[in-house]
């Protein structure tokens, strides 16, 4: 699941707690916090045990997405979904980068126009995209 980072960090300082405060009273291990902080994604259940630490709803926890894709409607970018790296990196990225245009976000899927001209559209799920870079 994608965790709104921001929020976990803002609730953490608030409480004056270091990353290995905040996995004691998660009941996590520190190098879970860390992944959850860097990486902005956790599990169901690391998600539950830092929304009861913090008293809030495993909802608040959530980022999201949409508004900030809706601003990029009509816009060329380049999405990450994968970890793609060394020989299969492409000029604008990895292999797993994709150049086009988004065009349109239905629920967790948007439709990006890829290609010369932009004529070949692809489907990607929200929840498999690792960086949106605006062009």
């Amino acid at each position: 699941m994608k965790v709104n980072v921001d929020l976990v960090l803002q609730m953490r300082r608030a409480k004056a707690w270091s990353q290995d405060e905040l996995a004691t009273a998660c009941g996590l291990n520190l190098r879970t916090i860390q992944r959850i902080e860097k990486e902005a994604t956790a599990s169901l259940q690391s998600m539950k045990a830092l929304a009861s630490a913090f008293d809030v709803s495993i909802r608040d926890l959530e980022y999201e997405e949409s508004e900030m894709i809706n601003e990029l409607l009509e816009k060329d970018v380049i999405i990450s979904v994968g970890m793609a790296s060394g020989p299969g990196a492409t000029a604008y990225g990895n292999a797993d980068d994709i150049k086009g245009v988004i065009v349109e976000v239905q629920g967790s899927w948007l439709k990006l126009m890829s290609g010369k001209g932009k004529d070949k559209p692809v489907y990607i799920n929200i929840n498999h995209i690792k960086k949106i870079i605006p062009q």
